[in-house]
C-alpha cells in the first residue's frame, strides 16, 4: 500500500514554516516543506503562501493536534 503525500498547511513566509517544520520533526513525523511555489512566482511568494508542509497521510491528524497543542502553549 502507497503512503499518499499530502499537504498540512500553507504559510506566508519560510521561516513560519521553518518553526512547525522543526515542532513536527521534533515529535518523530516525517515532513518536509515544498517550495515549488516560491521558486516558481518568487516576487509573489508571500501573496501566494508559496511554503507547504507536506506529510504522509496517515501522520496527518497527528501533526494538527502538535501544532494545535503547540499553539495553545504559546
Amino acid at each position: 500500500m502507497e503512503d499518499k503525500i499530502v499537504t498540512l498547511d500553507t504559510f506566508m513566509n519560510f521561516m513560519q514554516a521553518e518553526i512547525a517544520l522543526g515542532k513536527l520533526q521534533t515529535a518523530g513525523i516525517s515532513c518536509f516543506i515544498d517550495e515549488n511555489g516560491a521558486n516558481i512566482y518568487p516576487l509573489q511568494t508571500d501573496a501566494l503562501g508559496a511554503y507547504k508542509i507536506k506529510v504522509f497521510e496517515r501522520d496527518f491528524e497527528k501533526c494538527r493536534e502538535i501544532l494545535a497543542q503547540s499553539d495553545e502553549a504559546e
